[in-house]
């Protein structure tokens, strides 16, 4: 993992894909700027959950198929921008070139400068941030839908950001979840010394509320192995016959390590709520990080 105050200071492999999604504050546009050099060919990708499908610069896949795409770039050096992508582009992009058998691919995620809160002046408002447009709710994930039963012991683990209505909608459209078997994950460090008061502060009505009980855990909020690490704690200690899945609401590095481990652990699953992210929902540059994985 590379961190740097500045593009220029990252030492980064020659690229022939870029992997980029909706270019919607300025560290967006900035990522995309700096995957735009000569010899990468840069592809925007856009997952449609109401119907399964990709986007790939214009031409549409079924998400069962996406792997055509990527097959054909096989041997080459393919980098994912998470600051821009989503969560389950990044997820299903992660499984696919695994599965392909890419040795090595690269994740670039630069931190916002400030997030976007509009009520900030208001002392009773202040913790909040507009961060999405709508939350659409829970739908499937192919190859990772978590399929809640009675009779199946279930632990979840939420990694939470600053929007509890996400953790308190799935407690609320998901009955069947035990709180007193679910833990969370805060983002500490957070990017910013104080940010993680507010992560703390958003969500303690709904934890109190919902009576979740089954741990809470720490790992930096740029990290994604801490929160890849987190998740093996957590999967080392299930009981016999009981199943994991995972609830990404955090920050996108440690939405990163749970992808990476979805990838590498095809039995444990996803609950993810597909949030409409908003424009303009950070402002400025801050830190730059690059993350290279080998499958």
């Amino acid at each position: 993992m590379q961190e740097a105050e500045r593009s220029a200071e990252l030492e980064v492999s020659r690229w022939d894909l870029a992997i980029v999604g909706d270019c919607l504050d300025d560290r967006g546009k900035a990522a995309s700027g700096f995957l735009s050099q000569p010899g990468t060919l840069v592809v925007s990708l856009k997952y449609d959950e109401e119907n399964f499908t990709f986007d790939a610069n214009g031409a549409t896949y079924n998400a069962d198929d996406i792997g055509f795409f990527f097959e054909q770039f096989k041997g080459k050096g393919i980098v994912l921008e998470a600051t821009t992508l989503g969560f389950v582009e990044i997820l299903l992009s992660c499984r696919i070139l695994k599965d392909l058998g890419f040795a090595t691919f690269s994740l670039l995620y630069v931190e916002p400068g400030d997030y976007s809160s509009p009520n900030r002046s208001q002392v009773l408002l202040k913790r909040d941030f507009s961060l999405s447009e709508e939350v659409p709710g829970y739908k499937a994930i192919p190859g990772a839908t978590v399929m809640l039963r009675d009779r199946v012991q279930q632990k979840g683990v939420f990694f939470l950001g600053y929007e509890a209505r996400r953790l308190d909608r799935a407690l609320e459209d998901f009955q069947m979840i035990q709180p007193s078997n679910c833990c969370v994950v805060f983002g500490v460090p957070a990017f910013r010394p104080g940010w993680e008061m507010d992560a703390f502060a958003n969500n303690i009505r709904v934890l109190r509320d919902k009576r979740i009980s089954g741990g809470i855990h720490y790992c930096g909020a740029e990290n994604p192995a801490a929160a890849y690490d987190v998740l093996s704690q957590v999967y080392s200690e299930l009981g016999p016959g009981e199943k994991m899945f995972i609830a990404p609401l955090g920050t996108k590095p440690n939405g990163i390590g749970a992808a990476l481990f979805i990838s590498t652990h095809p039995n444990v699953r996803v609950l993810y709520d597909h949030p409409k992210r908003k424009s303009g929902r950070s402002s400025n540059v801050s830190r730059w990080h690059l993350y290279e994985v080998e499958t």
